[in-house]
């Protein structure tokens, strides 16, 4: 009989109902993920996130999650009785996988409601703590940041784009910390990458049993028998290096072509943000003699705009934007940028 340890309390399949009772929030979602897992099917339904396109629903096997939880608790020695913190929403796969890493490994589960600050109040050191981008980088907005963030023993990075100028910062840090690369089709991560110290790197290795390929159209393709995917075909350009090595390139559904000119909007998001310390996206915005020209939406303290126009002059001609507009970046609940919600705010403007 699987069980788990939430916020210092056993629950199993026996004593869920009972637990369950008076739970809210996170918690009554964490105890219906625990019905639908503890129910006698193979089979869960889980939700794209909808960052890049239209969310849908897909069937994962709970045998391919307990493997998928168990590949990440041997990368990282997650022994029974560590403290892991559930600090995600549970609608989508990073969330859930928390869940299912604490039963195949007797963690104990620290469970707090999703925040900017996660660790804010948390009281406790844990041993491992999965959080996105936006949460390590308004942690360290804080007095305290630092110390907030050394409350974690390894932290990992998933769910969108770790900037430079964040990954400059969690130099500072002396927890290992490591970025991930995966999507929901993949149960969370399948390769791995260390943000700060020593071993810090661009590229990312992929998990034991995973392997990866490149299609004819430049995009990764992922197989792991363990988790019963073969040939999945992503919509990432991807370059894999002699060693097995995966480095990201941005997505193909990214590429932005002006005047025949392709542009990879992640790699001039990138550049950007390396130039200017801010966060920044590259969309297209329909021209019309050039089909698409780039649009660009930007974040950050508004003295920071002589820095931003520095760095877009020094750009080529086609990779100027045409529109440039300052605000708050719109991101999914997953804490990614919403380029769908960007794009429409951008050619309402232009409208």
């Amino acid at each position: 009989m699987e069980q788990l340890c939430i916020n210092g309390e056993a629950v199993s399949a026996l004593n869920l109902q009972q637990w369950r009772q008076g739970k809210s929030g996170i918690l009554a979602d964490v105890a219906a993920f625990l019905e639908e897992w503890y129910a006698p099917t193979d089979y869960m339904q889980l939700h794209t996130s909808g960052s890049t396109g239209t969310p849908k629903t897909i069937h994962a096997a709970k045998a391919a999650m307990r493997a998928s939880a168990a590949a990440t608790c041997r990368f990282f020695d997650l022994q029974a009785g560590n403290r892991a913190l559930l600090c995600l929403p549970m609608r989508y796969i990073a969330g859930k996988m928390m869940v299912v890493r604490a039963l195949v490994a007797g963690l104990e589960l620290l469970v707090t409601e999703p925040s900017s600050t996660p660790f804010a109040a948390l009281e406790q050191e844990v041993d491992f703590a999965p959080i996105v981008p936006m949460q390590a980088l308004t942690t360290l907005q804080q007095p305290n940041g630092y110390a907030q963030l050394g409350k974690a023993r390894i932290l990992l990075l998933g769910g969108g784009f770790v900037d430079p100028a964040l990954e400059a910062a969690l130099q500072a840090c002396r927890a290992p910390i490591y970025a991930s690369y995966g999507m929901t089709e993949t149960l969370s991560h399948i390769a791995l990458r260390r943000v700060n110290g020593a071993e810090r790197t661009g590229l990312y290795t992929p998990l034991p049993g995973v392997r990866l390929g490149i299609s004819p159209a430049g995009t990764l393709t992922v197989s792991a028998p363990f988790l019963g995917i073969e040939h999945l075909a992503t919509n990432d350009l991807a370059e894999i290096s002699p060693n097995g090595a995966l480095r990201l390139l941005g997505r193909a559904d990214s590429v932005i072509n002006s005047g025949g000119i392709k542009i990879q909007a992640e790699a001039l998001e990138q550049q950007l943000a390396a130039a200017t310390g801010l966060q920044v996206l590259v969309l297209p915005v329909p021209h019309p003699v050039l089909g698409q020209a780039i649009g660009l939406l930007w974040e950050g303290a508004a003295d920071k705009e002589p820095l931003l126009q520095q760095a877009v002059a020094s750009l080529p001609k086609y990779h100027k934007p045409l529109r440039i507009r300052h605000l708050a970046l719109p991101k999914t609940p997953t804490g990614k940028p919403d380029r769908k919600a960007a794009l429409a705010f951008l050619v309402d403007k232009q409208a």
